[in-house]
């Protein structure tokens, strides 16, 4: 595949998150609002709305981890990285970086798939369910970072791109 239509493969992906995040955030909202409504107007809470809405943000910043991926927009320490000078050392560090978060990520992925599996054997406090759906979101987050990052690591070898969007800095 050409790093073009790899580009696009990860802008696809990038953009199917990006609408289920915007999806979840929603419901969440929803999910609180009804729970604060219900608790202070109608003053009869509703023991579900707490927990849905935890299990839907974890969702939701799990799944985010790979947008932050795609827009290179990960809080990041610039001391070192602003003060080497050249195109190849900065590009030895940064693939350093790269490489080391890849593995990090490899290392959740690995350990996040028995707690899924223990998930089964355990039931949501409030919700009729079990702690599957909440627990699977580490893994499946953790494989959709894996690929923007794999994406992004292959870009950036290929000397085509090293990050998918304009980064932005902030300076504190």
């Amino acid at each position: 595949m050409q790093p073009k239509g790899i580009h696009r493969l990860a802008a696809g992906l990038n953009s199917i998150i990006e609408y289920i995040c915007g999806i979840l955030l929603g419901i969440m909202t929803l999910t609180v609002l009804v729970g604060v409504v219900f608790r202070y107007v109608f003053l009869s809470p509703l023991g579900w709305t707490e927990e849905l809405s935890r299990y839907l943000m974890i969702w939701t910043a799990s799944l985010a981890i790979s947008v932050g991926i795609y827009r290179g927009e990960h809080i990041g320490l610039t001391f070192v990285p602003d003060r080497i000078k050249g195109k190849v050392p900065t590009f030895v560090l940064a693939l350093s970086i790269d490489l080391f978060v890849f593995g990090f990520l490899i290392v959740l992925l690995y350990f996040s798939i028995p707690m899924v599996q223990q998930g089964n054997l355990q039931i949501a406090q409030s919700l009729p369910i079990t702690m599957v759906l909440p627990t699977l979101s580490i893994p499946v987050s953790m494989f959709l970072a894996l690929v923007q990052l794999a994406i992004k690591i292959f870009l950036s070898c290929t000397g085509k791109s090293v990050a998918f969007e304009e980064k932005t800095h902030v300076d504190i």
